[in-house]
């Protein structure tokens, strides 16, 4: 299997490239500097981390699910039907892993390095931390309960993923009545965005419905300001990626600390 799988990861990371390159060109054309030199490079060098820590998590990953799939309420075939419900099923969950990912502390350590870029291009849509992989699954936990095939599961969270990358993007506009059913580059730029009127607004993967549902939408109504409230991190990929701990393990200087959400402002995102 893994000999017809490799050629279209190939072609997945061809497509993708392509599509950075007509970016750049975009933002070079219409000057809007959507692009700088050394954080792209840095947004690389994580991408690069990231996609080995797949291969290192990928069984850790698929034996958390299948240990608790043996416990399962249900025992669901394998077929279309029940694909599209895990991956509904997945969105939902990822809303939630998302949005305590920006209120609770421990979790904010793993997902600090996506909020610290300070543009707004395709290639800030996998800075992601390269340990991510050890507790996301544990999130997916009560899906492989009720009987959905840690396969499934797997898959789900991955185009989830995937989708998000097309989210990272000032070259695309609001996209009219989309906008209120699925998660667009307008709603995931207000997301990142450090006004104060973002803060922890837009968690939803592919669906917007959840924010809607839940209070935590946020249209994009005025210009976003990218990065940390804190302002620029670094350009040094381990730094980025081990920075959220480092700040985890360090203690509050003041309760009069400044905070947004329930977590302090010191390693919260830019207001997104």
């Amino acid at each position: 299997m893994k000999h017809l799988i490799a050629p279209y990861r190939l072609y997945v990371l061809l497509f993708l490239l392509l599509l950075i390159t007509a970016e750049i060109c975009w933002s070079w054309k219409k000057d809007k500097h959507a692009y700088e030199i050394q954080e792209t490079f840095s947004n690389l060098a994580v991408l690069a981390g990231f996609q080995f820590s797949k291969y290192v998590f990928a069984g850790y990953q698929l034996a958390v699910l299948g240990f608790f799939a043996r416990y399962s309420l249900f025992t669901l075939p394998q077929n279309a039907w029940v694909f599209l419900l895990t991956f509904f099923g997945a969105d939902f969950i990822y809303y939630w892993f998302h949005r305590f990912s920006h209120s609770w502390k421990p979790l904010w350590a793993f997902h600090l390095i996506h909020h610290s870029a300070m543009h707004m291009n395709l290639t800030a849509a996998y800075r992601l931390n390269w340990f991510s992989a050890i507790i996301s699954p544990l999130f997916f936990i009560p899906l492989a309960l009720l009987g959905m095939p840690p396969g499934f599961i797997v898959v789900s969270y991955a185009l989830n993923l995937v989708y998000q990358f097309f989210l990272h993007t000032e070259a695309v506009g609001k996209l009219g009545t989309l906008e209120k059913i699925i998660d667009t580059p307008s709603s995931h730029r207000a997301h990142h965005g450090s006004n104060a009127i973002y803060i922890d607004k837009n968690f939803g993967g592919v669906l917007i419905i959840w924010d809607r549902l839940f209070h935590t939408y946020q249209p994009e109504t005025e210009p976003v300001v990218y990065g940390l409230t804190t302002g620029f991190l670094s350009n040094n990929p381990f730094k980025l990626v081990m920075q959220g701990f480092m700040d985890w393990f360090t203690p509050v200087k003041s309760p009069k600390d400044p905070v947004t959400s329930t977590v302090n402002s010191a390693v919260l995102p830019a207001k997104g």
